[in-house]
Order: structure tokens, then sequence, then C-alpha cells
């Protein structure tokens, strides 16, 4: 019996020594399976992480967060004739850096975790090309478009996986999946009608009273830029250190 609680003993100064030997970055702080405070810590150690999470971590090939590039849309397509048709295109996204953690759960430590992100607001810029008919108003243009969506919540599931690097366990992401839903939103297309002050604001108004059908074909896209960039962002910090030192 004291052989085997020496045994013990001994691999856990191993595992001890093998964390201590490793230097880790100030921006990752560690969490102990058997904090009775597990929770509380995780929350601090993310919330550590995010301001580097903001302006990139180069010696991880981490890039800065924001802007996100989302690419290309056809936010709303019609029957010709019978509606707009508006195309948006070279859209970036600020705004989730400055997200706040609201509930963590772990479900399986190191493997299965979810959570509640509160997206204060979100802002999208981009160029538009607009096409149809709104009423009797011909409407046609190409320019600058802008977005803000406020309230936002996220919520996010992930999978973690395991695989072995030089010799070594390492956690990885698996799947990362992240849906969210946003209170309140406006947008802006500029340049309307060559510039008309007033048809522009008429037209504008008139989108922003479908805003939830605009929202609807958007915001997808920014989950699916999100989840792909916080996966890879994972995958960098789990690729670099090993599991006994991440998650002791």
């Amino acid at each position: 019996m004291r052989t085997q609680q020496i045994s013990w003993a001994l691999v856990i100064l191993f595992s001890i020594d093998t964390a201590r030997c490793v230097d880790l970055p100030e921006y990752l702080h560690v969490c102990h399976r058997e904090d009775p405070k597990l929770i509380d810590c995780m929350k601090q150690s993310i919330e550590t992480l995010r301001p580097y999470l903001a302006r990139g971590i180069p010696e991880l090939d981490i890039p800065a967060i924001e802007p996100i590039n989302i690419g290309d849309l056809i936010v709303a397509e019609s029957v010709p004739g019978q509606g707009v048709s508006i195309t948006a295109k070279d859209i970036k996204a600020y705004g989730p850096s400055n997200f706040r953690l609201k509930k963590l759960n772990v479900i399986d430590y190191g493997k299965i975790y979810s959570f509640e992100l509160e997206l204060p607001q979100l802002y999208v810029e981009g160029r538009y090309v607009v096409d149809g008919r709104i009423i009797l108003f011909p409407v046609k243009g190409a320019g600058k478009f802008t977005g803000n969506f406020t309230q936002g919540i996220g919520n996010v599931r992930i999978k973690g996986d395991r695989k072995v690097i030089n010799g070594k366990n390492h956690l990885s992401l698996a799947k990362l999946d992240i849906k969210i839903k946003v209170g309140d939103g406006k947008i802006k297309l500029e340049n309307l009608f060559g510039g008309d002050r007033a048809l522009g604001e008429i037209i504008n108004e008139t989108i922003n009273k479908n805003f939830a059908v605009v929202s609807h074909e958007l915001i997808p896209l920014i989950e699916k830029a999100l989840g792909r960039i916080f996966k890879r962002t994972g995958n960098k910090i789990l690729e670099r250190f090993p599991e006994e030192v991440l998650f002791p």
C-alpha cells in the first residue's frame, strides 16, 4: 500500500515538474481540473487571453481578430421587377473582440464545453450593388454600406479531440459551433440615387424596416467567420503546448 502511495506521489511530482519546465506566456492562465472554482478560473483565463486575440499573437502565427473578413453575399434577392436585389462584397466585421463571457459549462473537462457570449456591438462595412424597385421607385446604386448590430448573444459549443505531436499528447478543437442572435440593428447604403439625400433616406428607411430579413442573411456569415477564426486560434495554442501543461 505504501509503495503504491509513493508511486502516485512520484507521478504527481513528475507532472508538476513537467508543467514548470514549460515557460508559458503571460496570456495563458492554466486552470487545474480539481480546482473547486474551476469555472471562475476558466472565465478569468479567457478574459486574460481576450485582448491578445484583438491584436494578434505573432509568435503563434495568430492574426488579429479584427477586422474579420467575411467575404461576399447576396443580402436579398427577388424576382426582377418585383423587388430589390442587394449584393454585398468585401464585407468586414468589427467588434467580436469586445465579447463578454456570460456563462460557461464544462461538460467534459478538456473535451466538451459550452458557453454564452455577449456581443455588445458588431459593426460591418463593405461595398454594395443594389438593383430593383421599391413601390414606384426604380432603385439602382453602388457604393459603401455600413451596418450596426447590437445586443448580440453568441452560443458556442466546443468539442475537443486528442492527437500526438512529437511524442506528447495534445488536445485539438475538432468542432466549434457558434450561433448568434442580435437584438437590433441598422443598415445604411451610401450614394443611392447618385447621392440624393432625400431619396436615399427613404430607401434606407424601407430597407431597415425589413432589418430581420437582412440580418437573417448576414449573421450566418459572421457565425461561420467567427467559428473558423476561433477554431484556428484555439488549435494554434493547443498545438504548441502539451495537454499535461494546459490541462493539469
